[in-house]
């Protein structure tokens, strides 16, 4: 299943999959998350979320910190770049009007994944940040940045940055918020006494282990709504506050 998709003449598109059990009063709406887009894609995901659903499920704490490691945090500064037109992901889970769970909530192991690498590979990340920002600053486009989106992209989730940085390495962030987000999923599926549509607000990265659990559980993928989460091109700046 394609969560992100990069076509020339779209540009980069994220897929809203809606998840059904014909047994089941829940329904899920995955809604795979990358950290720069075009202010309009986080607008139009607040929106929905606030309009569909009666839940969510969140990354992070509050927020979803882009400077969860320092190569993520790399990528995360070139918002400030005019040509990009870009902003770092601007969905805050707290405004929704709906309540929020985060599974991977401090305490559960969620915010120290960096921490939780060996030094020898912190200290690499940490040798390879200035060059990734530098080169970025110099070079980068929507176009550059594209070429690195694929269903586990480079700029959402730590783990994924952390493994083409460093190949052959453990993945321990990725793999944990998987496990704590499909127990939390499991637990929705099983426990709710009446309809619920819940919305999930995860990385792109995480979305096969949701799809994959959702699966097992006995859900269907029913239907899937693309966003843009940015074209290739920018156009107008699109990020002034509403």
């Amino acid at each position: 299943m394609q969560f992100i998709e990069v076509t020339e003449l779209a540009g980069v598109r994220s897929a809203v999959v809606r998840f059904h059990h014909p047994d089941s009063p829940v329904r899920f709406l995955l809604y795979p998350m990358i950290r720069l887009a075009e202010a309009a894609f986080y607008r139009e995901v607040t929106d929905r979320l606030r309009r569909d659903c009666d839940l969510v499920v969140a990354e992070g704490v509050g927020e979803v910190a882009p400077a969860a490691d320092p190569l993520v945090d790399s990528w995360a500064r070139l918002d400030s770049r005019e040509r990009l037109g870009l902003v770092v992901q601007d969905v805050d889970p707290g405004t929704l009007g709906v309540p929020v769970l985060h599974p991977d909530a401090a305490g559960a192991g969620g915010q120290d994944g960096h921490r939780a690498l060996p030094l020898r590979d912190r200290v690499t990340l940490g040798a390879l940040t200035p060059a990734v920002l530098a080169g970025m600053r110099l070079f980068g486009t929507r176009r550059y940045l594209a070429r690195h989106l694929t269903t586990e992209n480079l700029l959402n989730e730590t783990g994924r940055s952390e493994r083409e940085a460093l190949p052959g390495s453990e993945n321990p962030v990725l793999g944990r918020r998987d496990r704590l987000l499909v127990e939390a999923l499991t637990r929705l599926h099983d426990t709710a006494s009446g309809p619920l549509t819940v919305g999930v607000l995860y990385g792109a990265a995480h979305m096969p282990a949701a799809a994959n659990a959702l699966t097992g559980l006995g859900h269907r993928a029913a239907d899937t709504e693309w966003l843009t989460v940015f074209t290739l091109d920018p156009g107008p700046r699109d990020d002034a506050p509403h």
